[in-house]
């Protein structure tokens, strides 16, 4: 008969069994005894990569025209900007803004001058700080050949954009080459071929207008539009006897008296509103050195530009300055380098939003004083195209005569000085708020106090004092 364990032996042996059980548990399950469901697996997160630096990125031009581009931009985070502008040569002395904050830019410059290579600095600022820029070098396009011309804002318009017009009067073939490289950009008539072949040649350099001495239906690519009879008041024609020119836009040259302070024409000065409401771009010429041969009235440049600036607002207005001897012998009425370019900054702070050189033979010396004027007007045409401010000038100097313009934040402030002699004044600016001053684009700063700064003349000169926007260097 077969011998069972005694109950004694049954309970040593199962205890011996719970303690190897519970050494394997411990053996293979993590030094612990598993009670329940199992513990989740450990797992380690990865380190996000740091965000990108902030920085400034597909930077290109868009619609680049004749006399306007469109730049734009991407950042790595929403920031805003500012553009710095200006032909390459020179020193970039405008500005535009993009204030809204965004990833991605566009700002639109005009006030350009065609076939001209330009640079753009971007300078971008992110929501925390940072800043990052960028340098985009562009040519604007040739002028066009499809000329729509209108007005607006006190300037000529080209197929919508603002043109600051550089003129010339009925020059013949040998002439059109050294003006254009002296920075004529718009011709006024060709008494020695005909227009066709005048708009033929000057075709994507520069645009053209008619005058009562070309045939009237003559056409052709870049012609903008007619002027009326030279001097029409000097010729005794009024609104009602005024011939309307061909299509486009219509100018208009008078002589100077209609200011008040020259003598009037026989028939008095009631012609002249009728004859600026027929017009769409209204100048005249003085000429103080060889018509009047008074280079005391020389002022009367400035003087003359302003009051023909109020009778023929909102139409823009323009200037014709002498570059030669004409009728004065006399020494002291020469023309020179310094009496262009200081009739030329008279005209333009006046209110002058283009600019005549007559007569057109000038030369090589005139041409490069020329050119300078030009390329300055480039430099800063958008800002020349704003309306005159007022400029104060303390003590009163008969020979200076000063006006500010505003443009993207910056103040521009044009200060002549006609007289022979050194003059010190004290210029009151609207707007500048305590800002230094660069001068004539250049290193040199003047400090400012409030509004008022201290310009120093030299004698027959024309400074260009330029405050950058508030926060720009």
């Amino acid at each position: 008969m077969r011998e069972w364990p005694s109950p004694r032996a049954l309970v040593v042996a199962g205890s011996a069994l719970l303690l190897v059980a519970v050494a394997g548990a411990i053996l293979f399950g993590g030094g612990h005894a598993r009670t329940g469901a199992p513990s989740a697996p450990v797992t380690t997160s990865p380190v996000p990569p740091p965000p990108p630096a902030f920085a400034v990125s597909s930077v290109e031009t868009t619609a680049t025209g004749p006399f306007s581009a469109t730049v734009t931009w991407r950042t790595t985070t929403p920031s805003t900007g500012t553009v710095a502008w200006g032909p390459s040569a020179l020193r970039p002395l405008l500005w535009s803004s993009a204030p809204v904050s965004a990833l991605v830019h566009e700002v639109v410059l005009t006030g350009l001058a065609s076939t001209t290579p330009y640079v753009a600095s971007i300078d971008a600022r992110s929501q925390t700080g940072a800043a990052a820029s960028a340098r985009l070098p562009f040519t604007t396009a040739s002028a066009p050949t499809d000329s729509g011309g209108a007005t607006g804002a006190g300037a000529v318009l080209v197929n919508g954009a603002p043109f600051f017009p550089l003129m010339t009067w009925q020059e013949c073939p040998s002439q059109w080459e050294p003006d254009i490289s002296d920075g004529i950009n718009l011709f006024a008539g060709n008494p020695c071929t005909s227009l066709s072949s005048l708009l033929s040649a000057v075709q994507g350099r520069a645009l053209a207008t008619g005058t009562t001495d070309d045939t009237p239906l003559a056409s052709g690519p870049g012609l903008l539009g007619w002027f009326y009879p030279d001097e029409a008041d000097a010729r005794g024609l009024t609104e009602l006897s005024l011939t309307p020119p061909a299509a486009g836009l219509r100018f208009l040259t008078l002589t100077a008296h209609f200011f008040p302070d020259a003598a009037p024409l026989p028939t008095g000065r009631g012609m002249y509103t009728g004859l600026i409401a027929n017009a769409d771009v209204v100048g005249f010429d003085l000429y103080p050195l060889q018509e009047l041969c008074r280079p005391d009235l020389i002022p009367w440049v400035f003087d003359a530009q302003q009051d023909l600036a109020r009778r023929a607002a909102p139409k823009p207005t323009f200037q014709w300055i002498e570059v030669r001897q004409m009728k004065c012998a006399d020494p002291a009425m020469a023309v020179t380098e310094q009496t262009i370019r200081v009739e030329s900054w008279l005209a333009i702070a006046g209110g002058a939003h283009g600019l005549g050189f007559f007569p057109g033979d000038w030369g090589t010396t005139v041409g490069t004083t020329v050119h300078g004027i030009a390329e300055r007007i480039q430099q800063l045409e958008p800002a020349l195209l704003q309306p005159p401010l007022p400029v104060g000038i303390e003590p009163a100097e008969p020979a200076v005569r000063a006006s500010a313009r505003s443009f993207g934040g910056a103040v521009y402030v044009i200060a002549v000085n006609a007289g022979a002699g050194v003059a010190t004044v004290l210029l009151h600016a609207p707007g500048l708020a305590g800002r230094p001053l660069r001068v004539d684009g250049g290193r040199r700063l003047v400090p400012s106090s409030g509004s008022d700064f201290v310009a120093v003349l030299p004698a027959m000169s024309a400074r260009i004092y330029t405050a950058a926007p508030p926060g720009v260097g």
